[in-house]
């Protein structure tokens, strides 16, 4: 899924990045590509085609040259493409299997003064939140604002820091605890009549205590996402 996207305050508006997550581990992950619409014109199809496998739980970032991002952030890129050479208004394409799977932004829309819009600053997505149907909602994403990374020199003292890696996928439910079977409470003793023969055996007790079925807790459910992609 995408995650992040940054249009950064160095010269040239450098970084330009975007970042992915994986949600699941993919063995080939040349089924899935990156295509930026630019200026509203509609989509420009995948662009870009990604490479290798990851592991579930990595973070991906594509960026449109290396020197500028990991003088931003301290690392490298993974990858490094035209494709993210996008400006503050431009949307983004996820593709698997060469449909679209997660967009951000309108495609068909230019960006500025939209409430999208990233100019001299980032988007990212929220927490635990993965694309719906209409793959891209507002609600779903935490805007810097226009301009609001302008004078930083790097994201780690930035006033407005791009919240990088930070994505949480959706979390693991914990286990339903079992329930607790309490023992019957009895009544008082001195309370049970009895209207049958002397026992033969007086040390024997008069009444049975129900016997209790362990009772299985229902398994936890598994949160409902979104059928493929993985990333």
């Amino acid at each position: 899924i995408i995650t992040g996207v940054i249009d950064g305050p160095l010269p040239n508006g450098f970084p330009k990045a975007i970042e992915l997550y994986a949600l699941d581990g993919i063995a080939d992950l040349s089924t899935y590509g990156i295509g930026s619409a630019n200026n509203g014109g509609g989509t420009d199809g995948q662009q870009f085609t990604l490479s290798g496998s990851v592991a579930a739980g990595v973070y991906i970032t594509i960026a449109s040259e290396a020197v500028e991002f990991a003088n931003y952030f301290g690392e490298a890129p993974t990858y490094i493409s035209g494709v993210a050479n996008i400006n503050g208004d431009d949307a983004i394409e996820l593709f698997f299997g060469g449909s679209v799977a997660d967009t951000f932004g309108d495609i068909s829309v230019d960006g500025t003064s939209e409430a999208w819009e990233y100019m001299d600053g980032w988007a990212y997505r929220n927490h635990g939140l993965l694309p719906g149907a209409s793959l891209f909602q507002l609600d779903e994403w935490t805007f810097s604002g226009v301009n609001a990374v302008d004078g930083c020199v790097d994201n780690a003292s930035c006033k407005s820091s791009f919240p990088f890696k930070s994505f949480i996928g959706v979390s693991t439910p914990q286990p339903t605890p079992s329930p607790t079977n309490s023992p019957t409470q009895l009544p008082n003793e001195s309370s049970i009549v009895c209207e049958c023969s002397p026992s033969p055996n007086p040390s024997k007790a008069l009444t049975n205590e129900p016997s209790m079925a362990p009772t299985s807790a229902s398994p936890s459910e598994t949160p409902t996402r979104p059928p493929a992609p993985e990333l």
